[in-house]
């Protein structure tokens, strides 16, 4: 009872953080241990240093809250924009750069809040993070993916973002470390079937077993885009947009 007490506070709670913001998004919670189990050693290490003193009792009892917020439709249609001479068209696809650092503002605010609120550590949105590369960048932080699989909010796509049934991959997220009683949600299984939308729309997805580190090629070609952000997203358009789930998927 005093699980569900609680989970049914922390979504009113969540829910009216979005109204405020006037954004939509999802939220779930993991078991603790279950996403520190998954995660690559540098990593855990993370994890233990942000639990600080209190990673065993955490490792007993604690859990993970994981918070997505989804963007704009009109800001997905602007990813990989071209001019009509075919060039690429900055002004436009800086417009779904400018909605990923305003998103990851809101995320990082809103998972403060819920930790100031309900007890908590709060790790904000993998973004601002300066790595010359890939490796370099793993141990900074804790991977939100993982969360939020264990969350229940969607399952991993083949462009390796998470996919949730509604919003597509079109999300980022923050998380919450807490000790606070809470019910845990279970992995969903993977929908993407035979579906190749998003490998079509990335040569280095769709040759990613062949690539020596497809995660450094990924790096490399979103840095000679010149954004405002390090950020592509045409995987994440293609997946909403060209899927075999684009007709259930809404982000308006």
């Amino acid at each position: 009872m005093e699980r569900a007490r609680n989970s049914q506070r922390l979504e009113a709670f969540f829910s009216e953080k979005l109204a405020g913001i006037g954004y939509h998004g999802v939220m779930g919670v993991a078991d603790l241990t279950k996403v520190y189990d998954e995660l690559m050693p540098v990593q855990r290490r993370k994890l233990e240093n942000l639990c600080s003193d209190d990673f065993r009792d955490l490792q007993k009892n604690g859990s993970m809250i994981c918070i997505g917020i989804a963007y704009p439709e009109h800001a997905v249609d602007c990813i990989g924009a071209r001019l009509s001479n075919g060039t690429v068209d900055k002004t436009v696809w800086n417009i779904y750069t400018r909605e990923y650092q305003k998103i990851n503002g809101f995320l990082n605010s809103v998972s403060r809040d819920i930790s100031a609120h309900f007890g908590g550590v709060s790790i904000p949105a993998t973004t601002g993070i300066v790595a010359d590369n890939v490796e370099d960048y793993y141990g900074m932080t804790v991977s939100h993916r993982i969360v939020a699989e264990n969350a229940g909010l969607g399952w991993r796509g083949k462009n390796e973002l998470v996919v949730n049934e509604k919003f597509s991959c079109a999300l980022r997220f923050a998380s919450v470390i807490t000790s606070l009683p809470l019910l845990h949600a279970k992995k969903v299984r993977s929908s993407c079937g035979n579906c190749e939308a998003c490998l079509e729309a990335c040569s280095i997805l769709r040759n990613k077993d062949k690539l020596k580190d497809y995660r450094e090629s990924c790096r490399e070609y979103i840095a000679q885009l010149g954004l405002e952000a390090d950020v592509c997203g045409k995987c994440i358009k293609a997946c909403y947009r060209h899927s075999i789930h684009s007709g259930r998927f809404r982000l308006g």
